[in-house]
């Protein structure tokens, strides 16, 4: 497995860990207080310090195992990057297009601002996804 190829599982790790953990939270305020009264921007940005803490972590972990493939990036790993990043966006494209919905319909910002949030985080795993399966059958 290379450098990239582990990068790409340490980050859609530390997605998966610190995302589902924050929408698990708010799911739970959801179900017990109007979302008129959440207080959720404070925990919105702070959720992003773990994320940044983990992926610099497994970075600095994963250099340091086999630090010589930590600088090798070849021809394949730019195809594989634009292939997953492309795909990504287009998840992230819909995305945003359903938080523009969202706001002509005069939804609450509270939904807007975690369909944005689910739209940025589900885009990012499609695409590191997409990489991970790019890898694994060689492409």
């Amino acid at each position: 497995m290379s450098f990239q190829e582990k990068s790409t599982v340490a980050m859609t790790g530390a997605l998966i860990v610190v995302y589902g953990a924050y929408f698990a939270v708010v799911g739970a305020w959801l179900a017990s207080t109007p979302t008129d009264e959440i207080v959720y921007q404070p925990l919105m940005v702070v959720a992003i310090v773990p994320l940044v803490v983990l992926i610099v972590l497994s970075h600095a972990v994963i250099a340091v195992a086999k630090p010589k493939e930590a600088n090798a990036y070849d021809e394949r790993d730019r195809i594989v990057a634009l292939r997953g990043d492309r795909l990504g966006g287009h998840t992230l494209a819909v995305g945003v297009f359903v938080g523009l919905v969202l706001a002509m319909a005069e939804v609450s910002p509270f939904f807007i601002a975690h369909g944005l949030l689910l739209a940025w985080v589900l885009a990012e795993i499609t695409g590191n996804a997409t990489k991970l399966i790019l890898y694994r059958r060689g492409a």
